[in-house]
């Protein structure tokens, strides 16, 4: 894949109310390629990578772990289109209730409806699939975090590929949990050559000591914390001496 047809990885801001009109970044242009004369797809497995979260802020490790997705999984014979990010809603608080979790599982069906109900790829060709830092899927194990039905749906219809932050044992993590451990061949592991400890709640703490954060999240994502920073200061004084992050 040269660098100008690797696919794009964006927000998943378009996906309301059952619908999904984002499909123009992704690299649909390939699958034409890729038909033979009678308009079937050749044996090649298309692959949307979906991943959920907070993303309280996202970081340039969130997006990396789509590349390392991509490339393990181009390994194995399939073709990445594109990703999305698909942020949890409000009632997310650092642990989310079951009802913002529920929404991983919509997400993951409502791209592969609309990308089938486009007819740009056939269902034997599509393949959507979670992907997830180790301590995600270590959540799908604990009581009451999510539920079982979902999270046996989410390994088994689609696919979980999962990037081990460093000094996890994901193998364990799957092997001690019953769902994970029956779907295990659903679960693709991927190791990082150069691990990151970049995460959303250190930038956090950032922000609030007043230190710059500049490089640990992309520069798009930093001018709306500024503005949101602004926007506050104008409410609450204590504000001001975050200002200096920036």
């Amino acid at each position: 894949m040269t660098e100008s047809s690797r696919p794009e990885f964006h927000s998943l801001s378009t996906v309301n109310n059952g619908y999904c009109t984002t499909l123009d970044k992704l690299s649909l242009g390939t699958i034409d390629q890729d038909h033979s004369s009678d308009g079937v797809t050749k044996n090649l497995i298309y692959v949307v990578l979906v991943a959920s979260g907070s993303f309280n802020p996202p970081t340039l490790v969130h997006l990396r772990m789509f590349e390392l997705a991509k490339d393990a999984l181009s390994l194995e014979g399939y073709y990445v289109i594109g990703g999305y990010m698909s942020p949890v809603n409000d009632a997310y608080k650092k642990r989310a209730k079951q009802s913002s979790f529920l929404r991983t599982l919509t997400v993951l069906a409502r791209i592969q409806n609309c990308l089938l109900e486009s007819g740009l790829i056939s269902r034997e060709s599509l393949r959507v699939m979670l992907v997830c830092g180790s301590d995600l899927l270590e959540s799908f194990s604990i009581p009451g975090a999510w539920i079982c039905e979902q999270v046996r749906s989410i390994c088994r219809d689609y696919k979980v590929v999962c990037i081990r932050r460093e000094g996890k044992d994901v193998e364990k993590i799957v092997s001690s949990d019953d769902i994970l451990y029956e779907n295990k061949d659903n679960i693709k592991i991927v190791d990082e050559l150069i691990p990151n400890q970049i995460n959303s709640t250190r930038v956090r703490e950032c922000i609030s000591r007043g230190l710059s954060v500049k490089y640990l999240t992309s520069d798009e994502v930093i001018d709306y914390i500024r503005k949101s920073i602004y926007t506050q200061a104008t409410h609450d004084p204590q504000c001001n001496q975050n200002l200096a992050i920036f």
